[in-house]
């Protein structure tokens, strides 16, 4: 056994290693970032050949987690044993929505925000500067450079040439950022006279890092919500818009994924009206009601409307409130307070 593939079966058992066994999708990038330099190695001529290669070593297949939403019984399991679902869990739309209320108020509010409605990478996000906004056309660039100084962690790349991108703000998101700019004007800028949107008093642009730690004590001190990481807020963006009826295609241009594939097999079954909408089609089809509607016996219970009640499926999104114009708008929308912006 060569000494890379000791080194990685020693790895991925996790031995000794204070973090314990690590998951197989962390071993891989081990293993391209091992590789990577080696390959440097064999060009300059150090080494004949490249001993981290994926067919040189054998490693644990990384085998992508199925997200999971933390339904009502979910929770309630949740918060009686302290059960997990797994490692990929989503909040509903209320539970988001739950959440960016608590934490109006924290001055790095508009960053959670931008990653729960756009689905924009912790990364991504981070990285963003002042001329990545174009509030005239209520849009954001995510844009494929090298990562400043203070943001080169591992985790700031993006990931394929699909994730350089354009991105479309809603009228509530796009006041937010607007206000957020106004607040901020007097800050000084970062390396290089960049101006980044989530940065230190001195203008360099904040680690990944702080806000993954941010998140967890926001979700901890704030709110009784069920656990999730701060990337899952990327995937209840993901499924929110599928749920919302938006197509395949508009949630992989959104998300930056390479390939439609990975957005349909990763998302298309997590949001529980999908499936009951496909159910109640290839039920309609088979049995179709002599009026030409669904029985109300068909649907499933939880789909069902109530007597005196003028919702339907818990999960499906409810009418939008008619935004007024940004410029004019008051802090206060739907609930949620424009916090203080301080650096």
């Amino acid at each position: 056994m060569s000494d890379v593939q000791k080194a990685f079966t020693a790895i991925a058992a996790g031995t000794g290693s204070r973090y314990g066994r690590l998951a197989p999708s962390t071993v891989a990038r081990v293993r391209a970032t091992l590789s990577s330099a080696l390959r440097a190695a064999v060009k300059e001529g150090l080494l004949a050949r490249n001993p981290a290669r994926g067919r040189e070593i054998d490693l644990p297949e990384a085998v992508a987690p199925r997200p999971y939403v933390w339904t009502e019984e979910r929770v309630a399991r949740w918060r009686a044993t302290g059960w997990r679902l797994g490692p990929v869990c989503v909040w509903t739309r209320e539970q988001t929505i739950e959440f960016l209320k608590a934490i109006a108020g924290h001055k790095r509010y508009l960053y959670y925000h931008l990653v729960a409605v756009t689905g924009l990478r912790r990364s991504e996000a981070a990285a963003l500067r002042e001329v990545d906004v174009d509030l005239r056309h209520r849009e954001l660039f995510v844009i494929t450079r090298p990562d400043p100084g203070e943001q080169a962690d591992g985790d700031g790349r993006l990931k394929s040439r699909s994730s350089t991108r354009t991105i479309a703000l809603d009228h509530l998101t796009a006041g937010l950022v607007r206000r957020y700019l106004t607040a901020r004007a007097g800050l000084p800028a970062g390396p290089a006279g960049e101006r980044y949107l989530f940065t230190t008093p001195t203008g360099m642009p904040c680690r990944c890092d702080l806000f993954t730690h941010e998140f967890e004590d926001l979700l901890a001190e704030h709110t009784q919500l069920p656990p999730i990481r701060l990337h899952d807020l990327r995937h209840g963006a993901a499924s929110l818009s599928l749920a919302a009826g938006s197509d395949l295609e508009s949630t992989q241009d959104m998300l930056g994924h390479a390939s439609m594939t990975f957005t349909a097999d990763y998302y298309i079954s997590l949001h529980p009206c999908t499936r009951h909408q496909a159910a109640e089609k290839i039920s309609a089809s088979l049995f179709p009601a002599p009026s030409g509607r669904t029985h109300r016996a068909r649907l499933p219970l939880h789909c069902r409307r109530v007597a005196g009640s003028a919702t339907g499926c818990p999960h499906a999104p409810t009418a939008t409130p008619k935004i007024s114009n940004p410029r004019t708008t008051s802090p206060r929308v739907r609930g949620i307070a424009m916090p203080h912006v301080c650096a």
